[in-house]
């Protein structure tokens, strides 16, 4: 009667165990969200992304974003400047506003320049990619040192192979 019961309790935690496992082995759906306009070809365009990041993140996606085309010289740095153009530009009050009422955050809690905003997007879960080829054309990069003029020093930077897997993985997708 004693082994019995041990058995049963023992197969009730296994069961158990194998149940958790696989409810947080379950992968999140990947939205790729896709940067292709620079920020002085159409600053409405990037800044938007960098909401529906937040609001994918929030939603339980796993986020990735690909940076890619012009959008790359958003992050470059200038001879003259050392900085790139995004690093300092602003998020309008009344955006910070809103983002701050949607997102369910102090003010003082959002940020107020959009470098401060990708660095708070990467650490909240988004991963960022960068297209390695446009480096290189761009001169943003070498092939040894890919992100060599780049500010964002997270972004991973990746072939045109990785790039079409990251699309196909994709969930859902929206370009920039």
């Amino acid at each position: 009667m004693g082994k019995r019961i041990i058995i049963i309790i023992l197969f009730t935690f296994i069961s158990i165990g194998l149940l958790l496992s696989s409810a947080y082995s379950e992968e999140k759906p990947v939205f790729l969200i896709h940067l292709k306009t620079s920020l002085k070809k159409d600053d409405a365009q990037i800044c938007v992304a960098y909401n529906m990041i937040w609001a994918a993140l929030k939603e339980g996606f796993n986020v990735k974003v690909l940076v890619d085309a012009s959008a790359i010289d958003t992050f470059k740095i200038g001879w003259l400047r050392k900085k790139d153009d995004i690093e300092n530009y602003k998020i309008p009050e009344n955006l910070r506003e809103a983002l701050s009422k949607q997102f369910n955050k102090l003010l003082q809690n959002i940020p107020k320049t959009y470098g401060d905003y990708i660095k708070m997007l990467s650490k909240l879960g988004a991963e960022f990619y960068v297209n390695t080829g446009y480096l290189i054309v761009s001169k943003a990069g070498t092939p040894e040192e890919p992100l060599k003029k780049i500010s964002v020093k997270f972004f991973k930077p990746i072939s045109l192979k990785e790039m079409v897997r990251l699309r196909k993985e994709a969930d859902y997708y929206m370009a920039y």
